[in-house]
């Protein structure tokens, strides 16, 4: 995993943040419980912390981004096909003006040679503009992706896709750690500190849908502006 400026804010940021449910249940429950086999297990205590912490964050930052993709991303934006920069690429979307839709696909044509198809083919197979557009999107993506304007809302849209998917697991994590510190093993800090726990990070899970759809809308609206932008400024 490449420790660039995406990395850390967009994935381990809130693989941490979603560790907090764990760290509870270690801290108040499981430390008194296997702290001795832990220590035998990795021979220095601090070390064996350290170790589980961070084993902890890697195994977050990938299911965080797994379950954001496959159950959020992937369900709300029909696996590519419905995000905002197709559809505002589409003839028939009315954010752009018609004109300047025009003249999205006359460069996407002049850059890519990528043929967008017309308004009365995209009426007929409306798949089949969506796919021509999210190849062509791909593309543009990788043309202005050292934009520093795009770049910090791709890495908020990751940052906020990635919360969303961690705040699942933490979820689950925090309504076990209020069974286990209420019916197992009484801890009224423990208790208070899940229940805020679940509270905030079901609210994520709840709202996910909302903030995915409104971060990834502002990214294709930067992303459309800055490509189009180098085109004047040649």
């Amino acid at each position: 995993m490449k420790l660039n400026r995406y990395t850390i804010v967009a994935r381990i940021f809130p693989a941490i943040l979603s560790s907090i449910p764990f760290f509870i249940l270690h801290y108040f429950f499981l430390r008194d419980k296997i702290g001795d086999f832990l220590v035998e297990l990795l021979s220095i205590k601090w070390l064996s912390d350290i170790t589980i912490s961070i084993a902890l964050i890697f195994l977050l930052v990938q299911l965080s981004r797994m379950i954001s993709k496959e159950f959020y991303e992937k369900r709300i934006y029909s696996d590519g096909l419905g995000l905002p920069t197709t559809n505002y690429l589409l003839h028939l979307d009315s954010f752009y003006s018609a004109d300047f839709t025009k003249k999205i696909h006359q460069k996407i044509f002049d850059d890519f040679n990528i043929n967008i198809p017309s308004a009365k083919k995209e009426i007929s197979d409306e798949i089949e503009s969506r796919k021509k557009i999210t190849e062509a999107v791909n593309l543009i993506r990788m043309k202005v992706s050292a934009g520093n304007l795009v770049h910090q809302h791709n890495v908020e849209y990751g940052f906020i896709r990635n919360m969303i998917g961690g705040s699942a697991i933490a979820t689950t994590v925090s309504i076990l750690n209020t069974v286990i510190f209420y019916w197992i093993y009484f801890n009224q800090t423990a208790l208070v500190l899940s229940g805020i726990s679940t509270i905030i990070y079901l609210s994520l899970v709840i709202f996910g849908k909302k903030l995915v759809n409104s971060f990834g809308t502002a990214y294709a609206r930067v992303l459309i502006q800055e490509y189009m932008s180098k085109n004047r400024l040649k």
